[in-house]
């Protein structure tokens, strides 16, 4: 499988995060005759992450020996176990059969206390509606395979230190003491795949408007989830048609 990705198609997806900002910005409100104000008009549009998509559709599909199927527009549902389905932003099917799904996600200042709450927790959520799902046998016996990307803007709100509530009846874990929001997403990412939330993540963060980015850890970089992908599929190819039908088999 030859390598799809480089640093400057990484850039390229990153700068179109911002464009599909700006264009979301001008274009929403056009049809209703209402628009969001500030930032907000920008985040509410929802295809901001089509460049990232892409780059990911792409990378799934670059394997010339196995022909998988991508889903990234439309209504891509799943079932869920603590609701009847989740819309996911990314499916891959083989032979008709889930094997991978990824989730895409951003975030935008000023208002970087809120939205890193109101963030983490639909990332909380997604895992533990889907792990149940996957421990219910929902999806078969073959475990799909769980993605979450993360785009950050880094400004100095989300680098700055926040300081950790204080007066609660236990203390907090200290690794959040001094740590800036985007310290606080490395920390929250790190953990959900350590304790298997997700099989793997990448954290990016960008100035706005600019195309090159920095990754906070190197288990969540781009670098480490394009390997954790290809060997997704390495594994599907190695699996024996009659051996995947019966790992798919739904109930």
């Amino acid at each position: 499988m030859s390598k799809l990705t480089s640093n400057e198609i990484w850039r390229a997806a990153v700068l179109g995060y911002w464009e599909g900002l700006d264009l979301q910005q001008a274009k929403q409100g056009q049809l209703t005759g209402v628009k969001d104000t500030g930032n907000r008009a920008a985040v509410t549009g929802g295809k901001q992450m089509d460049a990232m998509q892409e780059v990911f559709a792409m990378l799934w599909r670059g394997d010339p020996e196995i022909e998988l199927e991508v889903r990234t527009t439309g209504h891509n549902n799943l079932p869920a176990y603590f609701r009847p389905a989740k819309n996911w932003d990314l499916l891959v099917l083989y032979r008709g059969s889930l094997i991978a799904a990824m989730e895409f996600k951003s975030q935008r200042g000023p208002s970087f206390g809120n939205n890193f709450n109101n963030r983490t927790e639909e990332a909380l959520g997604l895992a533990a509606d889907s792990q149940m799902a996957v421990e219910r046998g929902l999806f078969g016996r073959l475990k799909p395979w769980f993605g979450f990307i993360m785009l950050v803007e880094r400004a100095p709100k989300s680098l700055a230190p926040v300081a950790v509530p204080r007066n609660m009846p236990f203390p907090a874990d200290p690794v959040f003491t001094g740590a800036s929001y985007i310290e606080r997403y490395r920390i929250f990412f790190e953990r959900m795949v350590v304790e298997g939330n997700y099989d793997a993540v990448a954290l990016v963060t960008a100035k706005g408007g600019d195309s090159d980015f920095v990754e906070p850890s190197v288990g969540l970089s781009l670098a480490n989830l394009e390997a954790a992908i290809r060997s997704r599929i390495e594994y599907i190819k190695a699996l024996p048609d009659d051996v995947f039908d019966v790992l798919t088999e739904p109930g």
